[in-house]
């Protein structure tokens, strides 16, 4: 499939993608604080998660897309590019979360697509994380 942008207005568009407070996140704070679960978001420690929840319970809110949801089984990326970029950024996902399980840390990887259709799962295996 082409795309139906020219390069330069499709640099433009995925320019405006933010890292932080994206709908996701922000779905993921209203539910958060909904639930009266105290937080830190985007606190300033290895591996840049979204959240922190209790002392040792990390969250992060990975987009389907950028974190490659299901990669094995979707058709790939033509561009060299976005292959690279996805697939490098699934290798770091990796390594992330390794290292801060190693200093003891829970780590959560919480889908963008389950936090946006099925919030209460989301929510409950939170809740078991922090127990």
């Amino acid at each position: 499939m082409t795309d139906i942008f020219s390069p330069e207005k499709r640099s433009w568009v995925m320019s405006r993608i933010r890292g932080k407070d994206t709908g996701i996140e922000n779905k993921m704070k209203a539910l958060l604080r909904s639930s009266k679960i105290k937080f830190k978001q985007h606190p300033k420690m290895f591996g840049n998660p979204d959240f922190l929840v209790g002392k040792k319970t990390l969250i992060f809110c990975d987009g389907d897309f950028w974190h490659g949801f299901q990669y094995e089984k979707k058709k790939k990326p033509r561009k060299k590019f976005w292959k690279d970029k996805i697939e490098g950024n699934m290798r770091r996902d990796k390594r992330i979360s390794r290292k801060l399980r190693r200093d003891g840390y829970s780590v959560i990887r919480l889908w963008e697509h389950d936090i946006q259709k099925r919030p209460l799962v989301c929510l409950n295996k939170i809740i078991r994380f922090m127990r």
